[in-house]
């Protein structure tokens, strides 16, 4: 699965053009049938031997608690979502003196590892700001006098004014246009009355022409930069369609699995749910697809889902879910329910489109009162470090629409740039439920013979044991045998036994089977394919596995 067929890779692409809900099946199990013969795992049967250096560098992957589906046995074991530190010393705040907000923060780290970012002290218009950090907890402005926005410009670290409002920041690791970094926003008002005014071919020039400016009338844009500092609205990048107008904030994020771009939106203007769409050149977009919605778990009170910013995080991807509280005692005035708290919950997906919700708890936390973040949390960066996760957000003192009229109550400022951080790992992880706790992996052949834990069991203790189909230990691999992993807290500690080492189990079907008490465990990481009952079969005939199709 893991060699490159550009054949198989062409004919996907062409059935995912033509059917944006995946590919075509029967063409696929065909080719995959030729993608067997050529990606093969490992020395079986009559098949060449490859060398133990060859065996050694298959690549290693992280099996993460996002659930328990590797698991067929556990007794006494929690899954437990992790939960977000927040860091008040990393919190930026706008400059009193320019009375603005800090909207939609967005930081990323350039290659010669310094922390930089923008932000907007506004929804609207879209003013970005340019900040830097030599670590990303203390931050500054980053002044650059040269560039001169569009009308005033309010500050030296003033870089971009869009005359309309815009969203966090996108990463386009493909960037076929010049562009990395990405920013997608919407114009409405005069600027698009006289557009469509202008164009006779402008969705809007008919009704503008007879009637006049409409609230209605809005377009997409998409603004693009090489640096992060000097940004343009690219020509051609209207992502919206004439038949749906949806309300900013806009992310996007590059599948790998899918080799698609892919937009988390709402499905129209103040419909608080989560759509997908997926895009191969950023330009054509597929029609949205709904994502998210309140369901049966969520009757405590009501509540909506204001955008789901998306990260690439190991073989995987993780959601970051804004939940906007906004349960009223008073009737509704509007269109909708306007006011309320803003909290965010965790979600992951294995291949970029299928997105589960995890505990229906708040990963993020709103902090306690009046600290920024006390009344909306509401991520945009998520950023991996050696040893953390740092997620970056936009944080309120005050509800969702009560922004404005807070604004005169004092001179203390109401928003903020602030910053939560995490373990490795850490979205999700187990723990014991009282003393022993024990779980028992699904069938699957190891490619490697290391084999590492991600566990904090510095008052507790781990050990492993490897069985065969039947969940009988092997010889030298028992939990007797197994050098224990207490009284030490680490990211890649090694899974070691007495007299006995993993280079006889390679290719064979096994289990892992853990036991521990006192410790949380993080993640295990090693060389290895989970098999269904036909992989176990020719594995134990001596045969290739690669008709899998799923490698998660």
């Amino acid at each position: 699965m893991h060699c490159r067929l550009g054949r198989l890779d062409k004919e996907i692409a062409v059935n995912q053009n033509t059917n944006p809900s995946g590919v075509d099946r029967r063409a696929f199990f065909k080719l995959s049938a030729a993608a067997g013969l050529a990606c093969g795992i490992g020395p079986i049967g009559s098949r060449p031997a490859r060398s133990a250096e060859s065996v050694r560098s298959a690549e290693r992957k992280k099996l993460l608690f996002w659930d328990l589906a590797k698991f067929d046995d556990w007794n006494n074991v929690e899954l437990v979502q992790g939960r977000g530190t927040f860091r008040p010393e990393a919190s930026f705040t706008h400059p009193e003196t320019l009375k603005g907000r800090v909207v939609f923060p967005s930081v990323w780290r350039d290659a010669d590892g310094r922390w930089r970012g923008v932000y907007s002290a506004g929804w609207k218009p879209f003013s970005l700001f340019a900040i830097r950090s030599d670590d990303g907890i203390g931050w500054e402005a980053d002044p650059h006098p040269e560039i001169l926005p569009a009308g005033d410009k309010l500050a030296s670290n003033h870089v971009f004014t869009l005359e309309g409002s815009g969203s966090g920041v996108c990463h386009d690791p493909v960037a076929a246009d010049g562009y990395p970094l990405k920013i997608f926003g919407r114009q409405e008002g005069e600027v698009v009355y006289q557009r469509a005014l202008r164009d006779p071919d402008h969705m809007w020039h008919a009704i503008a022409k007879a009637e006049g400016a409409k609230v209605y009338m809005s377009e997409t844009v998409t603004l693009g930069s090489r640096d992060g500092i000097r940004w343009e609205i690219k020509s051609g990048g209207a992502w919206g369609r004439p038949d749906w107008f949806p309300e900013d904030p806009v992310f996007a994020f590059y599948s790998r699995h899918l080799k698609r771009h892919v937009m988390i939106v709402r499905p129209g203007w103040g419909d608080r749910r989560v759509c997908w769409r997926e895009s191969e050149d950023l330009t054509t977009w597929s029609p949205p697809e709904l994502l998210f919605q309140p369901d049966p778990l969520d009757d405590d009170a009501s509540k909506g889902f204001y955008t789901m910013p998306v990260f690439p995080y190991e073989q995987g991807y993780v959601g970051l879910l804004w939940v906007f509280h906004y349960s009223n005692s008073e009737p509704v005035r509007a269109f909708n329910q306007f006011y309320g708290s803003m909290d965010v919950q965790l979600a992951f997906s294995y291949d970029g489109k299928r997105f589960f919700r995890g505990k229906r708890e708040p990963f993020l936390a709103l902090n306690a009162y009046p600290e920024h973040g006390c009344a909306q949390l509401r991520p945009t960066s998520l950023i991996v470090t050696d040893d953390e996760i740092r997620i970056y957000s936009e944080a309120h003192r005050v509800g969702h629409g009560r922004e404005g009229n807070a604004r005169g109550l004092h001179a203390e400022t109401l928003s903020a740039m602030t910053l939560h951080t995490l373990r490795r790992d850490g979205f999700m992880y187990i723990r014991s439920r009282g003393d022993w706790a024990r779980l028992l992996t699904k069938p699957f052949a190891l490619r490697s013979p290391e084999m590492t834990a991600s566990v904090d069991a510095r008052f507790g203790e781990a050990r492993f044991q490897i069985t065969n189909i039947k969940s009988e230990p092997l010889p030298g691999l028992t939990f007797d045998d197994c050098l224990p992993i207490r009284g030490t807290d680490g990211l890649e500690q090694p899974i070691r036994w007495k007299d006995a080492r993993l280079d006889e189990s390679l290719n064979r079907p096994l289990r892992l089977e853990i036991k521990f008490h006192n410790a949380h465990l993080y993640c295990l990481r090693t060389a290895w394919r989970f098999l269904d009952a036909q992989g176990m079969w020719m594995l134990e005939d001596g045969k290739s596995v690669d008709h899998l199709l799923f490698d998660f």
